[in-house]
């Protein structure tokens, strides 16, 4: 098999695993199960990824490893608060955009309380104490005046929430609702703004 063909069915092969542990989650999904949705053999599947486990580690690596690009290297930049969220806000929707697993995958996998999934996320954000040295940013400015006294994590929760949950919730506008899904993403990179100027008017002074 050409090198190009390799590359290209082990794509296939994640794309498919994305797709079933989403729907299923780790317990429920079978190697049978990714190979039909592949549409390649088992034995293909086994070749590539000897083991369900195996499989699971280089989607989880790869989710954690997207998510934590976005946020370490933003939170722990230069530049004030405000400045910091905008630039966190413009890279998580597009990064959501070309990866939409990510939410259902991540939901799914603390809803079930993969221990995996949980160490590898603390393990990152815990790097160098990104997430800390930010939240005594947010703690500074407030103190200077320049943003609400709302506690920090209530800040991030907020942030977060506002970037995340239309990912979640687009199956009910693209399908309840009948909104194309171009015109949903269009929608998503038009909140990039939206979601700024919310947080603008709701912390800062």
């Amino acid at each position: 098999m050409k090198q190009e063909d390799k590359i290209e069915t082990e794509q296939l092969i994640l794309e498919a695993a994305k797709k079933v542990f989403i729907e299923k989650g780790y317990a429920g999904a079978r190697m049978q199960a990714i190979a039909d949705e592949a549409q390649i053999n088992k034995a293909m599947l086994h070749y590539y990824y000897r083991s369900k486990e195996a499989l699971f580690s280089k989607i989880l690596d790869s989710t954690v490893a997207i998510m934590a690009k976005q946020i370490l290297p933003v939170l722990s930049g230069k530049g004030t608060v405000m400045e910091k969220v905008e630039l966190l806000v413009g890279n998580y929707i597009d990064t959501i955009t070309e990866n939409p697993h990510i939410p259902m995958f991540v939901l799914n996998e603390l809803a079930q309380d993969q221990v995996n999934f949980q160490e590898k996320m603390v393990a990152q954000m815990q790097n160098d104490d990104v997430f800390s040295k930010f939240m005594m940013q947010i703690m500074a400015e407030q103190k200077q005046g320049l943003l609400l006294p709302v506690a920090p994590h209530h800040f991030m929760l907020t942030v977060m929430s506002l970037i995340i949950f239309p990912f979640i919730a687009k199956p009910i506008f693209t399908g309840v609702m009948n909104i194309p899904e171009f015109m949903y993403m269009q929608m998503m990179q038009e909140r990039k703004q939206i979601v700024i100027e919310i947080i603008k008017k709701s912390f800062v002074k």
